[in-house]
């Protein structure tokens, strides 16, 4: 046994300092990245596209984020006439212009995977042309729809004030290269609620 301790100590010795060579994962403190997301509107059936520029700054060892994203939105403006067979009188397109900045906490301490949930303030700039009466004829028989009468209003245009919830899953493909899937709530007490999901594609940077 005392011929074998001399050699215990300096394999320790070696093993501890192998261990304290090994590189920690990089931590980024900035990402960029671009996004499309499929937006709900105030109608059921209104759905609309949304293109996204983000910038996220990283904190705490990327447990915290903070980010802001630029989007737009363009959907289209239809109304369905109850009782048809799926008949819709159309009006010029939905628009959105949107800002939204949200601070998310990851729930995982992974390298290459994050969970995380956030939420923030939003600025959404608004334009609409509002369906102010809708008239039909209706042959029961048939079901051919006829005299079909549209009045739309004049187009509201205005910034609406709100608060966004963020459900989001991101994957690390590389060191810097992240993919992510999204799931959003946006609410403005006057424009009303939408529902979004979408993915992303992101860049880190910055050591």
């Amino acid at each position: 046994m005392k011929t074998k301790l001399p050699l215990v100590f300096p394999c320790l010795l070696l093993a501890a300092g192998a261990h304290a060579q090994t590189p920690a994962p990089p931590v980024y403190r900035h990402s960029v990245g671009v996004g499309f997301e499929r937006v709900g509107l105030d109608m059921p059936d209104a759905i609309g596209n949304r293109g996204l520029l983000n910038y996220s700054r990283h904190f705490r060892n990327d447990r915290l984020v903070v980010g802001a994203n630029l989007g737009y939105v363009n959907a289209q403006n239809r109304r369905y006439l109850p009782g048809t067979n799926d008949f819709y009188v159309y009006g010029k397109r939905r628009k959105r212009v949107t800002s939204d900045l949200t601070a998310a906490f990851d729930f995982i301490r992974h390298p290459r995977h994050a969970f995380r949930i956030g939420a923030g303030p939003s600025l959404w700039y608004r334009n609409d042309e509002p369906l102010r009466s809708l008239g039909y004829t209706l042959n029961l028989t048939t079901g051919e729809v006829t005299n079909v009468r549209t009045e739309w209003g004049s187009p509201i245009k205005e910034v609406n004030f709100g608060y966004n919830v963020l459900v989001e899953y991101e994957y690390a493909l590389t060191q810097q290269v992240l993919v992510s899937g999204k799931l959003k709530f946006f609410d403005s007490r006057k424009a009303g609620q939408s529902t979004i999901y979408g993915f992303g594609l992101g860049y880190r940077f910055g050591q």
